[in-house]
């Protein structure tokens, strides 16, 4: 059988919706830290992160790209190894995740934005 143009690599979650994993421990203390506006603005980019498949994630990684998600790779990667990226939540709220499969798990948030760069990563997920 022979693989169509345009069609996924058997086994890839490339063209499959994102799931979006918020349970880090990290994550929860975050959240706890937030006022209110940002806990809506993380909301909000949580529910159009649902709404994209990795194959659009990954087209929002761009340099001169100042829209979307702009998923960014880090020089950081978790305990096993895993690439950590940062996704823009607003202007000057990022967050860190990591991708692991069709799941976007959510590392840490950074409502002031600088911070995200400036983690050593080595996170056990």
């Amino acid at each position: 059988m022979t693989k169509q143009k345009n069609e996924p690599e058997r086994g890839s979650t490339h063209h499959e919706l994102v799931q979006v994993d918020l349970e880090f421990p990290r994550i929860q203390d975050d959240f706890a830290e937030l006022e209110l506006v940002q806990l809506t603005e993380v909301r909000a980019c949580v529910e159009k992160i649902q709404k994209m498949t990795w194959a659009q994630v990954l087209a929002t990684s761009s340099k001169s790209q100042k829209r979307g998600l702009n998923w960014e790779v880090l020089d950081q990667r978790t305990a096993t190894g895993s690439v950590v990226a940062s996704i823009r939540v607003t202007d000057k709220f990022r967050a860190r995740v990591t991708r692991d499969g069709v799941y976007m798990r959510f590392i840490s948030l950074h409502p002031d934005h600088d911070s995200a760069y400036k983690e050593s990563g080595d996170e056990d997920i």
